[in-house]
């Protein structure tokens, strides 16, 4: 036996029994995660793994597999519940991993952690991703990487998993008794003190893409940067105007999200939106042209 040191990560290799080989079962159970993920120096040992599904980023019939993984139980907060996920790692209650998987294929993994200030996605082919045999209705496998810098933070992970199907949240056993219907709190106004605003692009961005107005509406109010952008440089107005989400569209120019950009010579938010009458019809309102 011999121990490889890299970066952040410990990784202890067994020169002939115990190396893990694609499809060889692993000595996790369901619903469960052994290892640790480590994000500028600090690890936290995982322990639990869920999964659930998304739209798939290129085809609406298709949906993908998403294994969340963190260092506790996600108790009152659904699997899919990005939004819920990201702000409580901010609030340092979570370390959460989560694993975009279109078949066997690793997509990305989605880093939530107190010491990010949002959520960052790295690109699965950084990792070292490896599927292995699970009961039915689970997912197992094991993810690894060694220390990768990326835009000032450092990540390195060595995980395996197990996850089983998402569970309704706790919450939800209460509601079913007889109660009386409170006043929803209203959310206090976000601050650049409590909230980095571009590190929820990304969630914007997913909402959109996923058909989701409410979530997005919701980021928006949160406040998301009404004029972040995506990896390739498209405003998130213009985002909103394609996917012809006008409840979006309203929220953001509310949050004074600039008119002026042109994805191509000529081409203004605005005429992207003539597929879209209902966004049109808020722009030219808000003074677009």
């Amino acid at each position: 036996m011999k121990t490889i040191v890299t970066g952040t990560l410990n990784v202890t290799v067994v020169a002939i029994a115990g190396a893990l080989v694609a499809g060889a079962a692993l000595a996790v159970e369901v619903g469960h995660a052994s290892g640790t993920a480590t994000v500028d120096g600090t690890a936290a040992t995982m322990a639990f793994a869920v999964a659930t599904t998304k739209e798939n980023l290129f085809d609406e019939s298709k949906r993908d597999t998403v294994v969340v993984i963190t260092d506790r139980p996600l108790g009152d907060t659904a699997a899919d519940d990005e939004i819920g996920l990201s702000l409580r790692a901010r609030r340092g209650e979570l370390f959460v991993l989560a694993l975009r998987l279109d078949g066997t294929k690793l997509v990305n993994v989605e880093v939530s952690h107190a010491g990010l200030g949002g959520v960052t996605v790295l690109p699965g082919v950084w990792f070292e991703y490896r599927p292995a045999r699970a009961a039915a209705g689970a997912v197992a496998g094991s993810l690894r990487l060694a220390k990768r810098d990326d835009d000032g933070h450092s990540y390195a992970c060595a995980v395996e998993f197990a996850a089983g199907p998402a569970a309704a949240p706790r919450r939800a056993e209460a509601e079913e008794a007889p109660a009386e219907v409170q006043p929803t709190p209203t959310l206090p106004p976000a601050t650049t003190s409590t909230l980095d605003q571009k590190s929820f692009t990304p969630l914007l961005v997913q909402a959109m893409m996923d058909k989701d107005e409410e979530q997005a509406v919701k980021l928006v109010k949160l406040g998301a940067d009404p004029n972040g952008r995506d990896q390739y440089g498209t405003p998130v107005l213009n985002w909103a105007v394609m996917m012809c989400q006008p409840r979006v569209v309203k929220a953001l120019v509310d949050a004074r999200a600039s008119l002026t950009y042109e994805r191509a010579p000529g081409l203004t938010v605005l005429k992207e939106a003539g597929a879209c009458p209902e966004a049109a019809k808020i722009l030219r309102a808000a003074g677009a042209r």
